[in-house]
C-alpha cells in the first residue's frame, strides 16, 4: 500500500498538512512548499492564520516570502479550522510542548494534536511525530489512538517520529542542511518518513525505534542544559573569587580539542533546552531511573534570573539606592539575540522580581512589542536619555543595540551578556553578571 504514497512522493503530488504553526511548522512548511509540495497548515490560533492569511509572518526572523507565494498560487492553505487538513496525504504533528508546575510533562497540546490526527486519519496516510516527548510517547500515546484490529500500522497508515532540530536565527544553517534522525514504527513507516525528508534534501539518520529518536533529542537538549548551568555556576564560583568568567572562557576555548565553549547568561531560554530535559526526568523517575544531574541542571537555570536580580540590587546599593523606587531599563527580553520568541526567557522573571521589589521598571526590545505575561509594553529606546536611569540591565544583546552609546549614556550596567567586553571605561560603571 505504501506504494501509493511513495509515488506522490516522487512526483510532488502528495499534499503535506502541518499540525502546528509555529516556527518549527513554518519552517516545515517552507521546505516543503520549496520541494514542490502541497501545504495545509492548521493552528489553534487564529490570530496566527489571521496573520498568514493577510500575507503578514509573526516571527520577525522569517519573512515567509515563498510560503505567500505559494499561497497566492492557491498551493498553500492555512486555517484555526481542522477541516483544512481533510485532503492532506501526510500529517505533521510539530506542537509545543510545555511542562505543568511541578515540572512534570503538560500533554495538552500533544494529546489535543492527536486528536486531531484521528479525526483526519484516512488510508495510505503518513503520520510524523516532530514534537520534543519523553521516550515512548509514539508508542504508547499516539499508536494505540490511530491503529485497530481493522486499520493496521504499516499496512493501512503509517506512523513515524522526526525529531525537531532547529535553531531559531540561525543563518548558518538551512532546513536542508540538518541531518534528521528517522524512526517508524515498522520498517514501512521508517521507508516512507526517510524518504520523505530525503525529498527535502535532508540527510538521515535512520534509529531502530521511535524511543530511540525520542531519547537522542532530549540527550541533545539536555546536553545543552547541563553545560549552560554548569557555565552559570562557574560564573557564580569564578565571581566568588575575584575572577572574571569571561576571560577564564576565553582562556579555555584556547584548548583545540575536547572543549566545547558555553557561554554564561541569565538563564536558558526557549521551548527546548529548558523544557524538554525534563520530559527525560519525567520518564526516568517512572522507571526508577537516575535523575540527579538534570534535576540540578534545572535548579541552577531556575536560580539565574534571581542571582540577576541580586546583581541589580548590589549596584543599586552601591550608588546608595535601593531597589524600591529606582528607575530600571531592561534591554533585550527575547531568550536569544535577534528573535521575537520570549517563551521561557530568563528576562520576564527578571522584570517580574523587579517590579515585585518596587523599581519603576521599564523595558526595551527592537523585537517585543508586549510582555502579556508583567503586563508591560516596550518603551522606545532614546540612547541620549539612558542617563534618566538608575541602571541599565543588558539581558539579551541583540545586534541592533549600539553598544558605545549605551556605555557612554549610562550610569549603572548590568551586563548580563558580556555585550560590552572590553569596551574603554566599563570597569567604573560596569558589573558583568
Amino acid at each position: 500500500m505504501e506504494e501509493i504514497l511513495k509515488k506522490k512522493i516522487e512526483d510532488r503530488t502528495a499534499i503535506v498538512g502541518v499540525i502546528g504553526v509555529g516556527y518549527i511548522g513554518l519552517s516545515l512548511l517552507e521546505a516543503y512548499g520549496n520541494a514542490g509540495f502541497q501545504l495545509r497548515g492548521f493552528d489553534v490560533s487564529q490570530e496566527r492564520m489571521e496573520l498568514l492569511n493577510r500575507r503578514k509572518s509573526y516571527l520577525n526572523f522569517m519573512p515567509l516570502t515563498s510560503l505567500f507565494k505559494l499561497m497566492d498560487e492557491g498551493r498553500f492553505k492555512a486555517s484555526s479550522n481542522p477541516d483544512v487538513l481533510d485532503d492532506a496525504d501526510i500529517l505533521v504533528i510539530s506542537v509545543p510542548t510545555t511542562l505543568d508546575e511541578y515540572h512534570n510533562p503538560d500533554l495538552t497540546n500533544l494529546r489535543a494534536a492527536f486528536k486531531t490526527v484521528r479525526s483526519h486519519l484516512k488510508k495510505d496516510q503518513l503520520v510524523i511525530l516532530q514534537s520534543s516527548t519523553y521516550p515512548g510517547t509514539t508508542e504508547e500515546e499516539l499508536l494505540p489512538l490511530l491503529a485497530s484490529e481493522n486499520f493496521k500500522v504499516g499496512e493501512d497508515f503509517f506512523l513515524a517520529h522526526v525529531p525537531e532540530i532547529a535553531d531559531p536565527g540561525n543563518e548558518k544553517f538551512s532546513f536542508s542542511q540538518i541531518p534528521r534522525i528517522v524512526s517508524g514504527i515498522t520498517p514501512r513507516c521508517l521507508e516512507l518518513a526517510a524518504m520523505l525528508y530525503e525529498s527535502l534534501g535532508c540527510e538521515t539518520f535512520k534509529v531502530s525505534s521511535p524511543k530511540v529518536a525520542e531519547a537522542a533529542k532530549l540527550l541533545q537538549n539536555g546536553y545543552r542544559l547541563v553545560n549552560i548551568s554548569f557555565i552559570n555556576e562557574m560564573k557564580v564560583m569564578l565571581e566568588k573569587m575575584g575572577i572574571d568568567v569571561w576571560e577564564v572562557i576565553e582562556a579555555a576555548d584556547s584548548k583545540p580539542f575536547g572543549f566545547q565553549r558555553f557561554n554564561p547568561s541569565p538563564g536558558a531560554g526557549g521551548d527546548c533546552i529548558p523544557i524538554a530535559p525534563f520530559y527525560m526526568v519525567w520518564k526516568a523517575r517512572a522507571t526508577k531511573g537516575p535523575t540527579t544531574l538534570l534535576d540540578l541542571s534545572g535548579h541552577i537555570n531556575d536560580k539565574m534570573p534571581l542571582y540577576t536580580f541580586n546583581k541589580i540590587a548590589e549596584g543599586l546599593n552601591e550608588k546608595g539606592l535601593p531597589v524600591k523606587g529606582s528607575k530600571v531599563l531592561v534591554l533585550g527580553v527575547s531568550y536569544k539575540r535577534n528573535v521575537n520568541d520570549t517563551r521561557e526567557s530568563p528576562a520576564i522573571d527578571i522584570l517580574r522580581f523587579l517590579k515585585e521589589h518596587g523599581a519603576e521598571v521599564e523595558y526595551n526590545d527592537p523585537y517585543v512589542e508586549q510582555l502579556k505575561r508583567v503586563d508591560m509594553k516596550n518603551t522606545p529606546l532614546d540612547y541620549d536619555k539612558l542617563d534618566k536611569y538608575d541602571a541599565v540591565v543588558i539581558a539579551t544583546d541583540h545586534d541592533s543595540y549600539q553598544w558605545e552609546k549605551v556605555l557612554k549614556n549610562s550610569s549603572l550596567i548590568i551586563d548580563c551578556r558580556n555585550a560590552l567586553g572590553e569596551l574603554e571605561g566599563t570597569k567604573s560603571k560596569v558589573i558583568k553578571a
